[in-house]
């Protein structure tokens, strides 16, 4: 089965370094929005891994700048895949 370009689902993976002891708070934030499936803290150069999934590249696009927004998050990575719509 060949997959078209509108089969595929947007999909981002956000690495967050964060404000000391706010992480908890981002966390519940971010647990929040349909569009973010999965929250993790993580050990090393970030503090969180979020995966955020949407129907559309805009919708994915205003949530990833949201996150940037956040006074809270120092600096966020995006690393952008795709999987298929399901």
């Amino acid at each position: 089965m060949m997959v078209q370009w509108g089969d595929i689902m947007p999909m981002a993976f956000v690495l967050m370094k964060c404000d000391k002891d706010t992480e908890n708070r981002i966390i519940q934030n971010l647990e929040d929005s349909d569009c973010i499936t999965e929250v993790q803290p993580t050990i090393g150069h970030y503090d969180l891994v979020a995966k955020f999934t949407s129907p559309n590249m805009d919708d994915l696009n205003e949530l990833i700048e949201q996150v940037q927004r956040d006074d809270r998050v120092r600096s966020a990575k995006v690393l952008l895949g795709i999987s298929e719509a399901v």
